[in-house]
């Protein structure tokens, strides 16, 4: 069954423990938070502060995507924080096995993302040592961005090796998913939907999650 995560750089920050409720009693499975240093990404984007703060809110489990320039370093001196899953870019891990050593010995699953011009066939002798692939969808940065369209195809390549290998990692595709398009991302192979804005500024949430839920992955 498709997975829907909510990305809580498109919540209300005024209301965040609204919005964290709002999306929880809509159904969704998990939350998506995003950490942006300024460096890997031009844009500054909520801390681990925010998962400590929130965490007594929710039962569900929080994503944290790492879009930073020196993960390794960060993993390292961040606190403890209640992240579920770590998600960290391929181009930013020039160590990759040690960087999810770090990740597990949080007690934490591990994810690797990968922007839309990343070759697939050098991650190979990852599939097994992750538990998530999260396919950018956009230019990382910023929320609210349109899909680029060669995603698909993209998509769908991702998919077909990960079914050759018989990894049983899971596919997320990030980056403006919505209601209009999400049936083509979960045919070209995606099993984990993460939205924003297409979640959190729907006149009906609930109905929203309800349908890409039932989409056949």
């Amino acid at each position: 069954m498709v997975q829907v995560s909510a990305s809580l750089l498109a919540a209300n920050f005024a209301q965040m423990e609204r919005d964290v409720q709002r999306a929880q009693d809509a159904g969704v499975d998990s939350f998506h938070v995003d950490f942006m240093d300024g460096h890997y990404v031009p844009n500054l984007a909520l801390a681990p502060s925010l998962l400590e703060a929130l965490a007594p809110t929710t039962e569900l489990p929080f994503q944290v995507h790492l879009e930073l320039s020196n993960p390794n370093e960060l993993l390292d001196t961040f606190g403890s924080f209640p992240a579920d899953m770590i998600i960290v870019q391929w181009d930013t891990c020039p160590d990759p096995l040690a960087c999810f050593e770090r990740i597990r010995s949080r007690h934490a699953r591990v994810g690797l993302g990968l922007l839309a011009s990343t070759p697939v066939e050098p991650i190979l002798p990852l599939l097994n040592q992750v538990d998530m692939l999260l396919l950018l969808g956009v230019d990382p940065g910023f929320g609210g961005q349109a899909m680029h369209e060669e995603i698909l195809s993209w998509l769908a390549q991702v998919r077909s090796i990960v079914d050759r290998e018989s990894a049983t990692v899971t596919i997320a595709v990030d980056g403006g998913v919505k209601a209009s398009n999400a049936a083509k991302v979960v045919a070209a192979g995606a099993n984990v939907l993460i939205m924003g804005s297409g979640l959190f500024d729907a006149t009906d949430m609930k109905e929203i999650v309800r349908t890409l839920k039932d989409l056949k992955s």
